[in-house]
């Protein structure tokens, strides 16, 4: 299992699909069930894009709640989503 450091880079892994639904974003894949993110983890997925590193994603997300410290939800969320297999680290 990989840790999350700052610089690691994520990207959205293979036949993981989202659509935005009525009541948040909708994540399907073949290896877990559908399942919806909450505000604070959309946030994140939707900067998830094979370029921007960890530590940009804290500093985007942080400017969207003003400045408020998120680093460990945005790790979380990452770690999260890295444990169920929906991102991969870009190597």
């Amino acid at each position: 299992m990989s840790t999350i450091e700052m610089n690691n880079i994520y990207q959205i892994s293979e036949g993981v699909k989202s659509r935005e639904e009525s009541f948040g974003l909708l994540i399907v894949s073949k290896t877990t069930p559908a399942m919806s993110l909450n505000h604070d983890a959309k946030a994140v997925w939707e900067l998830i894009d094979g370029v921007k590193t960890v530590s940009e994603i804290v500093t985007i997300v942080a400017q969207q709640y003003e400045g408020n410290d998120v680093k460990d939800n945005v790790v979380e969320i990452l770690n999260g989503f890295l444990q169920i297999k929906l991102i991969t680290q870009k190597l």
